[in-house]
């Protein structure tokens, strides 16, 4: 009698069953990685958003009025960041020399370095783009407070909504106008 020898190894259908286990595993490892960094560059938002607001409430402490650009020849965001890096005095206009700024140097890991007055381009506010070139180059990055998702955070001073104080928020993942919450009011 001649017995039947039997391949060992796996059958196609037992590989697909692996496969299909594995691919399982790794949607689930991918999306609770995904949940996980979602949530943390939330937090992280938040917590700009209020180191933001405490440096805002300093400059309007040290200033007498929120940061702003009466001639509206800078953008909100770039009025945020010159006037808390030193550059904005509290008429709107460029202060060079700055002034000390009211920047948390931990904030959004932004940490103005020491530089040489000298090296301070003459600037005035028709000009603007020479400042905003050496900060740049003497940051190594934009000159632009930026969320976790790349976009600049929105400062509204007047705000839009004709409330007082100012406003300071993020757009979030999709970069869009959304849902709009009581903490991002600085008053």
């Amino acid at each position: 009698m001649k017995t039947k020898e039997r391949r060992k190894g796996f059958t196609l259908m037992e590989l697909l069953v692996v496969v299909l286990i594995i691919g399982i595993l790794i949607g689930i490892m991918f999306g609770a990685t995904s949940y996980v960094m979602d949530n943390q560059a939330r937090k992280r938002a938040k917590v700009d958003v209020e180191l933001l607001r405490a440096s805002v409430v300093d400059y309007k402490a040290c200033y007498g009025d929120y940061p702003r650009c009466p001639e509206g020849i800078c953008t909100q965001g770039e009025c945020l960041f010159l006037s808390l890096a030193g550059f904005h005095n509290e008429k709107g206009n460029l202060q060079i020399p700055p002034y000390k700024p009211t920047l948390n140097p931990n904030l959004i890991e932004y940490e103005l370095p020491d530089f040489d007055p000298a090296t301070i381009p003459k600037a005035s506010h028709g000009d603007k783009q020479a400042l905003l070139v050496w900060f740049a180059q003497v940051l190594g990055k934009d000159v632009a407070f930026r969320d976790p998702w790349g976009n600049e955070y929105v400062y509204e001073f007047p705000r839009e909504d004709g409330r007082s104080g100012a406003r300071i928020y993020s757009l979030g993942p999709d970069g869009e106008e959304g849902e709009e919450s009581d903490a991002d009011n600085v008053e």
